[in-house]
């Protein structure tokens, strides 16, 4: 007897990119009720040990050809930034929905061609922004919606990581694309509007650390402004928030978010001392919000999120959360964000 989450009558899909996250998307694509049909990744040796795995053996190094061969219903990108606006158009053009993490693009030409094969071909992109499906940010959401503190007037955002990411990966892209990117969503998501101008400034006193320290400020259609800061300086003895987990990722993400109106103000810590553990391991204070364990499965704003993107993949939902226009405005404001660090001045982001 088989059932709806029974994975031989799930949606299949194509994981494009066999990484951290790649892997992790595999299993919980599949806790969904997904079929994992076919795994891609230009690294052959990590090709077979995630195939392994996951008992995947339709496995290639090119997109295209192993669509040409295994049928996808959604193809999952959680390969590198650069690669992302090309393998979304491959899965696009051959006839597959289309989950991509976060950036959806390095340009805003690349994103909003994007947009318009989806609608040629008449596919869904849902765009893998985690911090929208968090229970935080979609009370903070609601409460905004419901007028709770008024009229939007600003928003802070601050998101800090750990240095040692910046060593290992944080600079294969500029770090306005991996740890902004995260912000400039959700200030649009908050906003409801587009960019209209950005400044922008990276830290000269850290040195050739310089990339890895943002500060920028947002100007919506709407008038609300927005400060976004990014800093991959968190130390190695701050407490680690991912640690223990489905991810192999030591080390910590710690910020905070408010949201300022006429008749109110809400605000989040990335990092809350409802749990800490001090153990032989050293001190931990464990974040349940984006991907923590719950009975034997993967929960939090992963699973609500790769939930979210069957549905509307498949029809039984609609693209309301995470919308692909939306996707496209953040690619335009990080792209503005990056020219006015270039320039030093003020930049309106490009609009098509």
């Amino acid at each position: 007897m088989t059932g709806p989450n029974d994975p031989s009558t799930g949606p299949s899909v194509v994981i494009a990119g066999v990484g951290r996250f790649g892997d992790l998307h595999a299993r919980v694509w599949a806790e969904a009720g997904a079929r994992i049909a076919g795994l891609v990744d230009p690294d052959a040796d990590r090709l077979a040990e995630v195939g392994r795995t996951h008992r995947v053996a339709r496995t290639g190094t090119d997109l295209a050809a192993l669509l040409g061969q295994v049928r996808a219903d959604i193809v999952v990108i959680a390969s590198d930034e650069a690669s992302h606006a090309e393998l979304a158009m491959t899965a696009l053009t051959t006839g597959s929905h289309v989950f991509v993490e976060k950036p959806l693009a390095l340009s805003a030409a690349d994103a909003w061609r994007i947009a318009d094969i989806a609608q040629a071909h008449q596919r869904q992109v849902v765009v893998g922004h985690i911090s929208r499906f968090t229970d935080q940010m979609t009370r903070m959401r609601a409460r905004v919606e419901r007028g709770a503190v008024g009229r939007l007037c600003a928003l802070r955002l601050r998101r800090d990581f750990s240095r040692a990411w910046f060593l290992s990966f944080g600079d294969r892209v500029d770090p306005v694309w991996e740890s902004c990117v995260h912000d400039i969503d959700l200030a649009i998501s908050f906003a409801g509007t587009r960019v209209r101008r950005v400044m922008a400034m990276r830290s000269g006193a850290a040195g050739d650390a310089a990339p890895s320290v943002v500060t920028a400020l947002l100007e919506f259609d709407s008038g609300v402004i927005a400060t976004v800061e990014s800093a991959w300086l968190v130390p190695f003895s701050a407490p680690g928030t991912l640690d223990d987990g489905p991810l192999d990722l030591d080390g910590a993400i710690v910020g905070e978010a408010e949201v300022l109106g006429l008749d109110g103000m809400l605000k989040q810590r990335l990092v809350s001392d409802a749990l800490v553990e001090w153990t032989k391991a050293g001190v931990q204070v464990p974040d349940l919000s984006l991907w923590p364990e719950e009975d034997g499965a993967v929960g939090g704003a992963l699973r609500r999120e790769v939930r979210y993107s069957l549905a509307v993949c498949t029809g039984r939902g609609r693209p309301d959360l995470m919308p692909l226009e939306q996707a496209c405005w953040g690619v335009e404001a990080a792209e503005a964000i990056i020219e006015s660090l270039r320039t030093g001045a003020p930049v309106e982001p490009a609009r098509r």
